[in-house]
């Protein structure tokens, strides 16, 4: 038996899964799942899956909107600078 003088602790052991989270998966899913009912029950789920497809087209249009609204500023900006530009150097 070995005298020791300090106890050393143990490495902690951790139980970690990442979860990964792909939003195009899942719309999948809901979408393939809605089809899959409304095929199944017929027209007693219909209104949650026009619901659905609502929401789903609302988000799609709210980022047409959001790239359309970036290319706007983006626009403005550049005419802004080139003027400045043009006013310094020129004029």
């Amino acid at each position: 038996m070995a005298l020791t003088f300090f106890k050393t602790p143990k490495n902690k052991q951790y139980n970690y899964k990442p979860v990964y989270y792909d939003a195009r998966k899942e719309a999948l899913e809901k979408l393939s799942k809605t089809a899959y009912s409304e095929a199944k029950e017929g027209k007693q789920d219909y209104e949650k899956a026009l619901r659905d497809r609502m929401q789903l087209r609302w988000k799609r249009s709210s980022h047409v909107r959001a790239r359309k609204a970036a290319r706007g500023r983006l626009a403005i900006i550049l005419v802004v600078l080139f003027l400045l530009i043009y006013l310094i150097f020129f004029i």
